[in-house]
């Protein structure tokens, strides 16, 4: 077993992700590239628990529809929850290489931090292909991995650490091939971005703390790191917070694209 699986407890701690103020700035970034309007039908690939698609639904009013489905029993829950106010929003549990809908049923779709996670990605982008009308328009934000910058004045126990997180991802470093793969699915790449989570001193209230706390877990009994040396880890970054010596800096790209 490689990728973090998103069980009850992962979903609580991802959930603890996606609500720090960094999070909520940069779904507002994804929001403003799709750009839903009235009227239009929306799909929400790993759509987590709800966060960007009730955005969405506010968007495109009673008169659209918006659609999401995640792999995660867990995550449908919470979305269903954050959503219930919205009856034009509906949610799935399924896989993004085997989406559940006709072909050309959506006039746009999303899928934000989902695909690094998928195995077989191309297929993944040949099931957004099929179910998006033509023209139709489609954006996809991952994260290389391999971009992170995190300050520890061990810096080999801080490489081995991230070497380990870095199988929390079918593929950590998906971005650098995203534009050959959407052009071979059958999409024109129209912009890229890069989109930058930075945290220059600690707060408990940021992404990287955040992020700390799905760390510890997934890395402990990989690359012979036990449970006390992810915790000493762990507890060296929040303490250096206390001295001024606190720096995270990760990226995340953000493609838009139409189908052809």
């Amino acid at each position: 077993m490689t990728e973090l699986r998103f069980d009850d407890e992962a979903a609580k701690r991802l959930l603890a992700v996606y609500v720090t103020p960094d999070v909520v700035t940069q779904r507002k970034r994804f929001l403003r590239a799709l750009n839903p309007r009235t009227g239009e039908s929306v799909l929400d690939v790993g759509s987590g628990p709800g966060f960007l698609a009730t955005s969405i639904a506010e968007a495109t009013g009673r008169s659209g529809s918006v659609r999401g489905v995640d792999i995660s029993g867990p995550m449908i829950d919470l979305a269903r929850d954050h959503c219930a106010h919205q009856p034009w929003t509906e949610f799935s549990q399924a896989d993004a290489t085997k989406l559940p809908f006709p072909d050309h049923s959506f006039d746009a779709a999303i899928s934000t931090q989902v695909l690094e996670y998928v195995r077989d990605v191309d297929a993944a982008l040949a099931e957004i292909h099929r179910v998006v009308r033509p023209t139709g328009r489609v954006i996809i934000v991952d994260t290389d991995w391999d971009s992170i910058v995190w300050h520890s004045a061990n810096r080999k126990r801080m490489n081995r650490v991230l070497r380990a997180w870095e199988e929390h991802a079918a593929d950590p470093y998906l971005p650098r091939t995203l534009v050959d793969r959407l052009s071979h699915a059958g999409f024109h790449v129209e912009s890229q971005e890069i989109i930058p989570l930075f945290n220059p001193s600690f707060d408990p209230n940021t992404y990287s703390n955040r992020l700390i706390d799905l760390v510890v877990p997934f890395v402990t009994g990989r690359t012979g790191i036990d449970r006390d040396e992810a915790t000493v880890w762990a507890d060296e970054l929040r303490k250096a917070g206390n001295v001024g010596q606190y720096f995270f800096s990760l990226n995340r790209y953000l493609f838009v694209a139409k189908k052809i």
